[in-house]
């Protein structure tokens, strides 16, 4: 068996210098004066479905991949734009269940579980992780008992391992700058290669 803590705190290492010479720590607050209740609340609906467009589109600033299905939420919202404005002004409210408005995700064609968490992660980072199949892979192949569904359980563990990573390493902060370990630790360290290294040459 690998020694997973060395192999992580070098990985750690190398995640904060990545971190703060690709400016990742200035997109973390990317949207703090745009996904705020007010600012949402008092988008007139054209600039409301161009708002979440672009959102789509550019992933969060999070994830890739939003071409594809930015034109589906552009379709979901015009069908009926007040329920997803519903939607999207809930996470504000004091009465916000976040198990109940994931299982209203499927209701948004083109606003899947990795914008729409993503999506609560920019609502409030130190309250909400951010789950897409970055997130599950990383977790993964750091040894977290975690499987590649994305539904509510998942959810629930996405947090509690992350959780679990923020205590042993402060310098994490929140679950933006997590998530962003899941990416490095995937896109960019190439960790599930490195881990299969490290096992063939213990055994």
């Amino acid at each position: 068996h690998m020694n997973r803590k060395k192999y992580l705190n070098q990985a750690i290492d190398e995640f904060e210098h990545w971190w703060i010479k690709y400016s990742h720590s200035t997109s973390m607050d990317y949207y703090q004066n745009t996904i705020t209740y007010n600012y949402l609340k008092t988008l007139p609906d054209n600039d409301f479905i161009d708002f979440f467009y672009e959102f789509a589109s550019k992933g969060g600033y999070v994830q890739s991949g939003g071409d594809r299905t930015k034109n589906k939420l552009r379709n979901t919202m015009l069908k009926d734009l007040n329920r997803f404005r519903v939607f999207i002004l809930n996470p504000f409210k004091d009465t916000f269940e976040p198990k109940k408005w994931f299982a209203q995700i499927a209701n948004f064609n083109g606003f899947g579980i990795g914008i729409a968490t993503i999506y609560l992660n920019r609502v409030d980072y130190n309250k909400y992780p951010i789950m897409n199949n970055k997130t599950l892979k990383a977790l993964q192949a750091l040894g977290y008992n975690i499987s590649s569904s994305k539904n509510w359980n998942n959810y629930e563990r996405v947090k509690k391992h992350q959780n679990d990573l923020m205590a042993k390493y402060p310098s994490l902060k929140n679950y933006y700058k997590a998530d962003r370990l899941n990416h490095f630790l995937i896109a960019v360290y190439q960790v599930e290669t490195l881990l299969s290294d490290y096992q063939q040459n213990e055994t």
